[in-house]
């Protein structure tokens, strides 16, 4: 198979700047109305990267955020589990803006009583790192979209206009987190499988693909999500003809991925005797039978939630609960889309290949979740508060199955892109609240 060496319109690549241009003043906007060092375990990512910067060594790990401090030479903190990619970067942009002088943050706390503490000075420009990665998320996505949906521009636009302005996206591209990386890994390897699917796979592109793998699982553990499905992309991509090349190939990519990836494993084997470490240990499956029937109750709305909405920010501000139902016709638009678009294959053919990466795609999220599902149940229950944030690593991937439901849904012609372009501006619009909601919450814009 040849690939395609033709560019992008000129209308859609104006369309992709837009959007460019829209999210980064997004994000950097959400992350001014942010209160610093009140991102998800920002203060403890904080001391991880200042350490890393300042001291050129890993913190030491806490089992209790109380715990955490940044003391030169013996900072320690919670999230020094974590696997170092996105901090060591972090911490390059640290040194570089170390002279900037700290920030006083004063607020007023809910009982009224005024509060104030110190911000490092380079917490603001390790902060907009964040909406580098953001957009490098969205370019991946936009190449992604362009690789399986070939010809089909409004799907480019639409995908990656709804990943740019879910207000989830937007809030964790604009605070210190590893997840803003992860986001990154997962696009660049969703990527990565388009190639292989539609054009089959290289040596190069079993080479890059293992690379990727062994980058992400640098980042987040997470990222181990991608392997299963990576396996599987490599045993369905056309290239390979007889189960042994698959086999070979298969093996290729995992052996790439352990050499890059495996050190942080051992690493944490020596030190605490286990390659599975997290810092609080507080099951669901061990709290009181009344209390666990309530919380997972809760759950399911919990963490869809918090896919998009970073709801307890916004909470005292917004009608979360009608921004829910919103989202969930949404989704079920889509998903519903979607399921007439696989209907449609003898009318309408869908290529293999386009057809794999959708199924891929979904299967990928519920991997996610599924491994969420787990530590809720078997680590930390508190992770099923917030939980649905730590999907935001699979958003793109669904933002784009949801642009091709959508697309499937409306038909097509004007009025098809007329009815994506308003699901964007709908996007849009929940995105500038949830930025207004959050500058109320905190005081600050």
């Amino acid at each position: 198979m040849t690939q395609q060496s033709s560019g992008a319109p000129r209308f859609a690549r104006i369309g992709l700047a837009a959007i460019l241009i829209a999210f980064c003043a997004l994000a950097t906007l959400q992350s001014l109305a942010t209160r610093l060092q009140w991102g998800p375990d920002e203060p403890g990512h904080i001391i991880y990267v200042e350490s890393l910067a300042l001291d050129g060594r890993f913190p030491t790990l806490t089992h209790g955020e109380e715990e955490n401090a940044y003391l030169p030479g013996a900072a320690r903190t919670h999230e020094s589990h974590q696997p170092p990619l996105y901090y060591a970067l972090a911490a390059l942009v640290w040194r570089a803006f170390r002279g900037l002088l700290d920030q006083m943050v004063t607020f007023t706390d809910q009982t009224g009583a005024q509060q104030r503490f110190v911000a490092p000075g380079p917490v603001r420009p390790v902060r907009l790192l964040s909406v580098v990665f953001g957009a490098t998320a969205l370019l991946l996505i936009w190449a992604t979209a362009r690789t399986v949906f070939p010809g089909r521009p409004e799907i480019w636009l639409s995908g990656t206009a709804l990943i740019a302005f879910t207000p989830m996206f937007t809030y964790v591209s604009g605070v210190i987190n590893n997840d803003s990386l992860l986001t990154v890994a997962f696009a660049a390897t969703a990527w990565s499988w388009a190639r292989m699917l539609r054009f089959g796979a290289r040596t190069k592109d079993l080479l890059l693909l293992g690379a990727l793998l062994g980058l992400a699982m640098n980042v987040k553990e997470t990222a181990i999500a991608l392997v299963p499905l990576s396996l599987l992309v490599v045993g369905l991509e056309p290239g390979a003809q007889t189960w042994p090349r698959r086999l070979r190939n298969a093996a290729a990519v995992l052996a790439i991925t352990v050499a890059i990836a495996a050190w942080w494993s051992v690493r944490k084997w020596l030190i605490y005797g286990s390659p599975f470490v997290y810092p609080y240990i507080y099951p669901l499956l061990g709290l009181p039978e009344e209390q666990r029937a309530v919380l997972l109750s809760a759950l399911p709305e919990r963490i869809f939630q918090f896919a998009f909405v970073p709801a307890d920010v916004v909470a005292r501000h917004l009608d979360v609960a009608l921004l829910t139902r919103f989202l969930v016709c949404l989704v079920a638009l889509a998903a519903g889309g979607l399921v007439l678009a696989l209907a449609r294959r003898k009318q309408s053919p869908m290529p293999r290949y386009e057809a794999v990466c959708l199924i891929v795609w979904v299967a990928t999220a519920l991997v996610v979740l599924l491994g969420l599902l787990r530590n809720v149940m078997t680590v930390d229950w508190r992770m099923g508060t917030s939980g649905g944030r730590y999907l935001v690593c699979v958003l793109p991937l669904l933002a784009l199955t949801a642009a091709k439901g959508l697309d499937a849904l409306f038909g097509e012609g004007r009025w098809a892109r007329l009815g994506l372009a308003l699901v964007c501006l709908l996007m849009l619009a929940l995105n500038v609240l949830t930025i207004l909601a959050t500058a109320a919450e905190y005081g600050t814009l």
